[in-house]
């Protein structure tokens, strides 16, 4: 869903990061170059999305390290996830009251400019 897959060679040093199909998730193996060391199953590689929309397919391929990628445990990461998750809906909330408040606004000038 928008990550990017990186082939490694059984001779790489982060190759038992690898699925048995030989491919690694870039933005994990980039925190893993970062570090010098292959990263636990346990550990997640967290997308901040400071660049791009939360979630979307450029935020997903933006493995700039540390300025958009975080290792985080798991524990953590769910707790990130329900905070961008209320983030995002009051954002469309937000969006939803704004249009509501135009066009409230844009029938009061209707009805102040048939009373005149």
């Amino acid at each position: 869903a928008g990550y990017i897959l990186i082939k490694l060679q059984p001779n790489d040093f982060f190759y038992p990061m690898a699925k048995p199909d030989s491919y690694v998730l870039e933005h994990r193996l980039v925190v893993a170059k970062a570090l010098g060391r292959c990263l636990h199953l346990w550990e997640i590689v967290h997308h901040k999305g400071d660049k791009y929309s939360h979630n979307s397919k450029e935020d997903k391929q933006d493995n700039r390290y540390p300025e958009n990628l975080q290792l985080v445990s798991d524990d953590r990461h769910k707790q990130i996830s329900i905070l961008e998750q209320k983030i995002d809906f009051q954002a469309q909330r937000i969006t939803q009251l704004e249009a509501e408040l135009a066009l409230l606004r844009s029938q009061v000038e209707a009805n102040n400019a048939r009373t005149f």
